[in-house]
């Protein structure tokens, strides 16, 4: 068999890095090097490969056609490596892992799922922080964090997990007749501050219909656990809503979505070395909000 062709390896690595998170200069900070040194390796790629992968503009860049087509198999490739060298030794994922995410996130998607994890790494011993606090992406005693927010975490590699759709979400008696008339008068219900029945109102025409006031339960968690109470309306997503509208706790009464401002990221030091326990868990993370993706597309 032919040998493969393939560009250098610090090559990639610089471009992967630089390419999600979307920075040379937080792709130097992650790689351990300079700036200077990560533009020479993805010159390196670009020569290799016969085209340009960045679009050059100042200190500024977004990727080409061609760059968006390497970086996902080029991530994706590094993450089979990084689990091919785990799955070596499977005895060494062991020990605790700290993981921060924000407290809806936390009770109705991870823990609803990270039992397949802990089945496969029976030595894993995890911790959940349920946390918006945004001293916890820094926090030396925590290994892993979700966030929902634009990716920029200085000092932080972030990596995008989903875009959040947003939708409208209630308990199925509350459209027993299946007349979304019935809902004219149901209550609103907010996280905090209703910006997402804001931008959700201003963009479906059809939800001129909802004439209801608004209840401010403080967080997205209490949000929802008061629509599955009766409460109201709550504006849901694809991420945290998911399990209750696949068991019809929870149904959507109007099929249109907006795309959310923001998107879910996972959050981490970037080390190198990372420990094996770490580096699955993390792994379990990416992989999950893939399959996710897939499974709602």
């Amino acid at each position: 068999m032919a040998a493969r062709r393939l560009p250098p390896l610090n090559a990639l690595r610089a471009f992967e890095a630089a390419a999600r998170r979307r920075s040379i200069s937080r792709a130097a900070e992650e790689l351990g090097v300079t700036h200077g040194a990560v533009s020479h390796q993805i010159r390196t790629l670009e020569a290799f490969v016969g085209t340009d992968l960045l679009e050059r503009a100042g200190n500024r860049f977004k990727l080409t056609v061609a760059g968006e087509q390497l970086l996902a198999p080029l991530s994706s490739g590094f993450d089979l490596l990084a689990t091919a060298v785990i799955s070596l030794d499977r005895p060494s994922v062991r020990g605790d892992v700290t993981v921060s995410a924000p407290p809806a996130l936390t009770c109705l998607w991870l823990v609803k799922t990270v039992g397949d994890l802990l089945k496969q790494y029976p030595d894993l011993r995890l911790h959940l922080r349920p946390s918006n606090s945004p001293k916890e992406v820094i926090a030396s005693d925590v290994d892993l964090c979700i966030r929902y927010g634009d990716g920029i975490w200085p000092g932080r590699r972030s990596e995008r997990l989903t875009d959040t759709d947003l939708f409208p979400v209630c308990r199925p008696d509350l459209l027993a007749s299946g007349d979304i008339l019935e809902l004219a008068n149901a209550p609103l219900l907010c996280a905090a501050n209703g910006h997402e029945w804001d931008l959700w109102l201003a963009t479906v025409p059809q939800g001129s219909i909802l004439t209801g006031g608004r209840h401010y339960l403080g967080n997205h968690l209490a949000m929802i656990e008061g629509a599955v109470g009766g409460l109201g309306l709550a504006m849901g997503d694809n991420v945290t809503c998911q399990r209750y509208l696949e068991s019809r706790v929870l149904v959507r009464p109007f099929a249109e979505s907006v795309r959310a401002p923001a998107s879910f990221f996972l959050i981490d030091a970037g080390d190198h070395e990372r420990r094996p326990a770490v580096t699955a868990v993390r792994q379990w993370i990416l992989e999950s909000f893939n399959r996710e993706t897939a499974l709602a597309a």
